[in-house]
């Protein structure tokens, strides 16, 4: 069993399906919804965590992708150039998952990477631009 972490994008033509209820009862992966958006128009995105098996999943992809979704995997989506980086913690005000933590004692900043959902609010905090989102 492995965690994924999926974009999903979609447009007026399928925002009226469901996803996580294909992911479920198709291949009864465990989806968990951690961000969504729709516009004015119909289009939008979602960030998802699901649950389950590595080929299972692929399939569950390649379901989505025939139903006209966009899936993107959003392993190792952000990257944080350590070399720019100098710990300011602009980053930690920023971040609705708490995904950036703090070490008192080294004076370091941490991205703990399987809890972020890629929404990119830590990419314009960052006064150096160490931060890059690859999505």
């Amino acid at each position: 069993m492995m965690r994924r972490k999926l974009r999903i994008d979609f447009d007026e033509l399928n925002v009226q399906e469901s996803v996580t209820y294909v992911l479920a009862t198709e291949f009864g992966l465990k989806p968990n919804i951690v961000k969504a958006q729709i516009q004015e128009d119909s289009s939008g995105l979602m960030y998802l965590f699901v649950d389950g098996e590595k080929e299972v999943v692929d399939k569950a992809i390649e379901r989505l992708r025939n139903m006209g979704f966009g899936v993107t995997d959003m392993e190792k989506h952000i990257t944080r150039d350590k070399s720019k980086c100098y710990s300011c913690g602009a980053c930690m005000s920023m971040c609705p998952t708490r995904s950036f933590t703090f070490d008192p004692v080294t004076w370091d900043v941490h991205l703990d990477i399987d809890t972020c959902i890629a929404c990119g609010s830590c990419i314009n905090s960052c006064p150096v631009k160490a931060l890059k989102l690859n999505i």
